[in-house]
């Protein structure tokens, strides 16, 4: 699970900072209709498969990635700041609240709606752990926030842990890192198509776990072409991709 570090500056006049630590049908002529995907760079074929057709047992999957995803940023620079800020003077619990936007929007690596509630507010005791919840899009990903243990009453600063119980993956957010990893310095030495399943544009997954999701490469040698396919993953860095079978 992701573990966001946090470190807040209580300020005797209120003001609180708050530092972080934890820095996815048939068409006329025989010839195949692609409509685009909620991604930009990939197209998706009315009957469900990419345009190419078979090889073999196997087959083309549902989106064909032809690009990089322009929305994917390269730098949590250029994500957006969720609105509204805390001001200095607002209470810990909204401080806390903001933040875990924030940690969404950077796992994400896409601008989108966030927000975040901890509906029993945030227990500012040693080792004392609260439930909030942030979303993404509509999508929820429930925290756990735990106050260190060393924590004192009237402590200038004020540690925490924030540990998603989720990873968010996007579906924009695999396309991009599928084409960085086979499409993105390819040389066209080697004819090669890249596909993945058509994934919802946001869920909420288990860290490591099989989401159900598969990419492929297909590389062509001489008159034949050959199929690789891969389970799609989360792991801190983002979507992750493993050999189907290991």
């Amino acid at each position: 699970m992701r573990i966001t570090k946090i470190a807040v500056a209580v300020v005797a006049a209120a003001l609180l900072t708050a530092g972080c630590g934890s820095d996815d049908g048939g068409s006329d002529g025989g010839t195949k209709k692609k409509t685009d995907s909620a991604a930009n760079g990939a197209q998706q074929d009315d009957d469900g498969g990419a345009e190419g057709g078979t090889e073999g047992d196997a087959e083309f999957l549902a989106v064909e990635i032809t690009e990089g995803q322009s929305e994917v940023v390269e730098s949590n620079e250029d994500l957006k700041t969720p609105q509204p800020e805390p001001g200095s003077d607002a209470d810990f619990t909204e401080k806390v609240e903001h933040r875990l936007r924030e940690t969404l929007l950077r796992q994400a690596k896409v601008n989108g709606e966030t927000s975040a509630e901890c509906p029993d507010g945030v227990t500012l005791k040693a080792s004392a752990t609260s439930a909030c919840t942030a979303t993404y899009e509509g999508v929820e990903v429930p925290f756990e926030v735990t106050i260190k243990d060393d924590y004192e009453e009237g402590a200038f600063f004020i540690q925490y842990d924030a540990e998603a119980k989720k990873d968010l993956l996007l579906a924009k957010g695999v396309y991009d890192a599928w084409w960085k990893r086979h499409g993105e310095n390819a040389t066209g030495e080697v004819e090669q198509k890249l596909t993945c399943d058509e994934i919802p544009p946001v869920q909420a997954v288990d860290r490591g776990a099989d989401t159900g999701h598969r990419c492929q490469v297909w590389t062509k040698y001489g008159d034949t072409g050959e199929f690789s396919t891969f389970d799609v993953t989360t792991d801190s860095f983002g979507p992750q991709f493993s050999p189907v079978g290991d």
